[in-house]
């Protein structure tokens, strides 16, 4: 396959994939999520804390599907 970009970490950043908390984290991370007002404050705890450099609709989402989930 040809790529017209580099096969590295740099790039790679940002795919969807790359980005996605698995549901396990997802779970874990529900309180910090619900308890959290600030959006950029909680990029930057899950990008510490587990690597990944999720983005401000990411978080939204994530509220959005867990509060759905919740009700």
């Amino acid at each position: 396959m040809l790529h017209n970009h580099p096969c590295c970490s740099s790039w790679m950043v940002c795919d969807l994939w790359t980005r996605r908390l698995s549901s396990e984290e997802k779970e874990s991370w529900k309180p910090v999520i619900f308890q959290s007002q600030a959006i950029d404050e909680l990029i930057e705890i899950i990008t510490d804390r587990t690597g990944k450099q999720v983005n401000a609709a990411d978080v939204k989402t994530m509220k959005a599907k867990l509060s759905i989930v919740k009700c």
